[in-house]
């Protein structure tokens, strides 16, 4: 399928939508997203194409940025992320709560570390798409 089969606006709304949900963490299954990847990876670089000013700009390029946190995951990886999440924010260093998160989360390291790895490498290939569009810095 390509982005033609879907109604641009449709992709960009439902989204922009998504990533604006409260409950959103960093590292998210791509099964959230209502359209393909590639779908909406090409609204968005039309969009970037159009965009009249900056601030819109800049909002579509982070947002395009952000199709790297959706990733297709493992059982393992996804139950390691819902863990993440319920952790929450990283406590300060040294007090009782930094120490039970630290163990809550010792044994999802390398489900992370793989769902990671795989986002780090999309952010530099989404990163480097950006360059070729209009506004690049």
């Amino acid at each position: 399928m390509t982005a033609l089969e879907f109604d641009p606006r449709d992709v960009l709304e439902k989204y922009v939508a998504l990533l604006n949900e409260p409950e959103g963490s960093v590292i998210r299954d791509v099964a959230e997203l209502a359209h393909p990847k590639d779908a909406i990876k090409s609204v968005l670089q039309h969009c970037i194409r159009t965009a009249a000013d900056g601030e819109t700009q800049a909002f579509l390029r982070n947002s395009y940025i952000a199709l790297a946190n959706f990733q297709q995951m493992s059982d393992d990886e996804r139950e390691a992320a819902k863990l993440l999440k319920e952790v929450g924010a990283p406590a300060p260093e040294g007090s009782k709560l930094f120490h039970q998160q630290a163990r809550r989360i010792t044994h999802i390291a390398q489900p992370l570390q793989s769902v990671l790895d795989r986002l780090k490498a999309e952010i530099a290939v989404l990163t480097q798409d950006l360059k070729s569009l209009p506004g690049a810095d």
